[in-house]
C-alpha cells in the first residue's frame, strides 16, 4: 500500500471511528420513553427579577436580574451566578470569595454528525449533545482549563409528588463527561435528571448520580415566593396578612383574597393540603395566585405553622 492510499485509509478509520461514537452517545441518553401525561412542548422557562425559589434542603435563590438570553442569581450564601434559562447549561459565569469560572457552550467536537445542541422547546423523544469549555480562576490569579462534554435527551414526561405540590413534568435527563485533553479519552462523571413543570416554569425535581465518590443528590422544589417589586411596606404587610389568615383559618380548598385598586394588585391564597412534619409540626401546601399591572401569575409552595403560629417558608 503507497503512502497516499494508507493516508486515505487512515482518514476513513478515523470517520468510521467517529459515527460509531456518535451513535453509542446518541443511544446513551435515548432511553424507553413513560407513557406519562400529555404535555404540549414546552418553550425556554422565562424568569421574573424578584422571584424567590426555595428548595426542600433549604438552599434558595433569587433572580436578581433578567436581560435577553441572560438569567442573573443569588443564592442564600451570597454567590452571584448568570447563564442561560436552559438550567440544563451551567452558568455561563459564576464566582466566590476565593474563584470564578467563564463557561462556553458549542457542538460536541468528538461528533461527526450534525446535533442539536439544546433540547428547546421540550418534546418526549428531544435529543441534544453540546460540549462545555471552562476557565477557572483563583484568587491569587491561578488559572485553569477543562472542557466536559453532555448528552440530553427528555424521556417521557410524568407527573411527580414534591413538597410544593404535585405536578405534570417532562422528564430531562443529561450525562457528562469529563474529557482528558492528554489522554484524548472521556469518562461518565455524573447523570442529572430534572422533572420540568410547565405549569410552574421551572424544574421542581433534581436528582444527580455521581460516578466518583460523592453520595448522590435529591432536590425538591419547596416553595416559590412572588416578586414585589414595586409594592409599598404597606401593601405588603397586607399581603402577608392575607397569607397568615389562610393558612390559619382556611380548610382546603378555601381562599383570603386581598386587593388594592390603587396599586391594581391583588393575591389570592388557598391551602390544598394539611399534614405533619416528621417533627410533629403542621404544614400546609397551598397556591398563590397573584394579579399585577403585568399579568397574573401563580405560586405554589408549603410553609410550616412555627412554635408562635406563625407560618413561614422554612429556608436557610
Amino acid at each position: 500500500m503507497n503512502s497516499d492510499n494508507f493516508k486515505i485509509a487512515r482518514i476513513l478509520i478515523k470517520i468510521i471511528i467517529g459515527m460509531l461514537t456518535t451513535l453509542a452517545v446518541t443511544s446513551c441518553v435515548t432511553a424507553p420513553q413513560s407513557l406519562g401525561p400529555q404535555l404540549s412542548p414546552a418553550p425556554l422557562p422565562f424568569y421574573s427579577k424578584g422571584t424567590t425559589f426555595v428548595y426542600s434542603d433549604g438552599r434558595w435563590e433569587t433572580v436578581t436580574a433578567v436581560s435577553p438570553g441572560v438569567v442573573t442569581w443569588s443564592d442564600y450564601r451570597g454567590l452571584v451566578s448568570s447563564g442561560l434559562p436552559d438550567f440544563t447549561h451551567r452558568p455561563s459565569k459564576w464566582e466566590s470569595k476565593t474563584r470564578s469560572v467563564t463557561r462556553q457552550f458549542g457542538p460536541r467536537p468528538d461528533l461527526y454528525t450534525q446535533n442539536d445542541t439544546t433540547l428547546w422547546p421540550l418534546r418526549a423523544g428531544n435529543v441534544a449533545n453540546y460540549s462545555e469549555t471552562g476557565t477557572w480562576i483563583e484568587k491569587d490569579g491561578t488559572e485553569s482549563s477543562y472542557r466536559t462534554d453532555w448528552s440530553c435527551a427528555v424521556n417521557g414526561t410524568e407527573r411527580v409528588s414534591v413538597m410544593a405540590g404535585d405536578f405534570d413534568t417532562f422528564k430531562i435527563v443529561c450525562k457528562r463527561y469529563y474529557v482528558s485533553m492528554g489522554k484524548n479519552k472521556s469518562f461518565l462523571k455524573e447523570a442529572k435528571t430534572w422533572n420540568y413543570a410547565p405549569e410552574v416554569g421551572h424544574y421542581v425535581l433534581a436528582t444527580t448520580k455521581y460516578y466518583y465518590d460523592k453520595n448522590p443528590r435529591r432536590q425538591e422544589l419547596l416553595a416559590v415566593l412572588p416578586p414585589l417589586n414595586g409594592l409599598s411596606a404597606g401593601a405588603r404587610r397586607q399581603m402577608e396578612r392575607s397569607f397568615q389568615q389562610a393558612l390559619e383559618r382556611k380548610k382546603s380548598g378555601q381562599s383570603v383574597s386581598w386587593s388594592s385598586a390603587k396599586l391594581r394588585a391583588s393575591v389570592e391564597t388557598m391551602p390544598t393540603q394539611t399534614f405533619k412534619t416528621p417533627d410533629g409540626n403542621f404544614s400546609r401546601r397551598y397556591v398563590q395566585k397573584l394579579t399585577l399591572p403585568d399579568g397574573q401569575h401563580t405560586y405554589y409552595g408549603m410553609a410550616v405553622r412555627n412554635s408562635e403560629g406563625v407560618w413561614t417558608v422554612p429556608r436557610r
